[in-house]
């Protein structure tokens, strides 16, 4: 092993936290990595759920590798305890000098200091029933990035099926974003309430009556040019308790005001392509 740098100097560790890449987040640590989405003379950024849009989660960041690897240490940890006892599944964000990720059955949306692990601010949505019973509460992957006049956006789908726009810098909601949601606590931008653009019947506190269908969120959005596309959630696998339900589809939307875009929807409706291939009412 190389002899570890004494007090005063730079270790390899101390690089790590300069370089934004060593966090220990509520238990996150082996998910989060290096982005070769911007790759500068002194940063690497991690742009996206899994690096990049190919899903790749690979970087070309070089300066910690087989041989001193052994030489790391843990910089700081990021106790998540406070926003809901349940294990993290979101891989973080590195983008503009901060890292983003979500954390607890709230889906609290936080801004970390990469160098010494201090929350800079979190933000959440008011309760509603429709967060209540989402089977995917806890299971938030991440958060979406993007800049609007130079200006860093976060956006997040929550388990309540609201997609969400917050100023990087500060985590208030975006100005001209979305509109008001007739729920009580809620702001009056930054939100979109997605359930309008699925066309089924729904109460904006009680979401889709379950006798209907179910709907939620579990991995963050993602922008394309100038569009948010946002996919969907329903039952957990091994708890399926309905025979039918609503098709999960995609909904768009425009990165910087939140209106409606499209709808892509999944099993064909009468006139789109394949609508002939689901037969007896399949």
């Amino acid at each position: 092993m190389k002899k570890r740098s004494p007090l005063g100097t730079e270790s390899i560790a101390q690089k790590l936290v300069r370089f934004s890449a060593l966090a220990a987040i509520a238990g996150l640590l082996p998910q989060l990595g290096f982005s070769q989405n911007l790759v500068t003379d002194d940063t690497v950024e991690w742009y996206t759920q899994s690096g990049d849009y190919s899903g790749t989660r690979f970087s070309h960041a070089d300066e910690i590798n087989a041989d001193n690897f052994d030489e790391l240490e843990v910089a700081w940890e990021w106790d998540g305890s406070s926003f809901g006892g349940y294990s993290g599944r979101a891989t973080p964000t590195y983008v503009d000098g901060k890292l983003f990720t979500v954390s607890g059955p709230r889906r609290n949306v936080v801004a970390i200091d990469p160098k010494t692990g201090e929350t800079l601010w979190s933000y959440r949505l008011p309760n509603t029933a429709r967060w209540e019973y989402s089977m995917r509460a806890s299971y938030g992957k991440g958060i979406a990035y993007s800049r609007i006049d130079g200006r860093g956006v976060v956006y997040i789908s929550t388990p309540g099926f609201f997609l969400v726009a917050l100023d990087a810098e500060t985590g208030a909601p975006l100005e001209g974003f979305g509109g008001q949601v007739p729920v009580e606590g809620f702001p009056e931008t930054g939100v979109v309430d997605m359930l309008a653009d699925l066309g089924h019947p729904y109460d904006p506190y009680e979401g889709i009556p379950l006798e209907v269908g179910y709907i939620t969120a579990s991995s963050p959005p993602i922008v394309v040019n100038d569009t948010i596309v946002v996919g969907n959630s329903a039952e957990q696998g091994y708890l399926q308790a309905r025979v039918e339900n609503v098709p999960g589809d995609i909904l768009a939307y425009d990165r910087v005001t939140g209106d409606f875009k499209w709808k892509f929807n999944v099993i064909p409706r009468p006139g789109e392509y394949g609508h002939e291939t689901w037969e007896n009412d399949a």
